[in-house]
């Protein structure tokens, strides 16, 4: 499928387009490729830039002081990767975007999108479903796991919403975003078979 169909028909689940709204949406992206371990966005830097992930995986992530890394997010295939909450606030951005396989997107910029939302409404209605679904409920549903469900439990929920993940990336990441140890993981998998 072709790149934009493919983020046309995602963005289409949440909101139709009109043909004038779509060809000056599609026009404010463009294709951008990045190999393994690249950033798209790095902690401390200002960023409006979007991305939809068309093929690959990247990873929103925290390093603290001792430069651990907690994986906050996944942004997989049909996905936006954004750091919202910088662009929004007009702050550098507390989160680092890298490849954790080489990466197709297409990549537009934020602010450039926000400045059509007056000439079409439907793309302010699709920005703010995407938005509600992507960085308000998801969001919640992670937290909520991660206080309420066991380590057994937050895996499930973790293969269930970026499948085929746990095949391309190394165990750790995957151990990291669930708040346990590898170890602990590898337990879990060899007790699911």
């Amino acid at each position: 499928m072709n790149p934009f169909s493919q983020m046309r028909k995602v963005l289409e689940s949440f909101h139709p387009f009109t043909e004038e709204a779509w060809k000056d949406f599609s026009a404010l992206f463009t294709s951008a490729k990045l190999k393994k371990g690249e950033y798209f966005v790095r902690e401390g830097t200002h960023n409006d830039s979007l991305a939809f992930v068309i093929d690959g995986a990247l990873r929103a992530f925290y390093l603290d002081q001792n430069g651990s890394f907690y994986n906050k997010t996944f942004f997989i295939e049909g996905s936006f990767a954004v750091s919202l909450a910088s662009i929004l606030q007009g702050i550098p951005s507390f989160l680092n975007f890298d490849a954790l396989v080489d990466t197709q997107m297409l990549v537009g910029h934020y602010r450039q999108l926000e400045a059509l939302f007056d000439k079409h409404r439907c793309i302010e209605t699709i920005t703010r479903k995407i938005i509600e679904y992507e960085w308000v409920i998801k969001k919640e549903q992670r937290e909520l796991r991660l206080v309420l469900n066991d380590a057994a439990e937050r895996y499930a929920y973790f293969r269930e919403e970026y499948p085929g993940l746990e095949n391309k990336i190394p165990q750790y990441h995957i151990a990291s975003h669930l708040g346990i140890t590898p170890i602990q993981l590898s337990r879990i998998r060899a007790r699911k078979g």
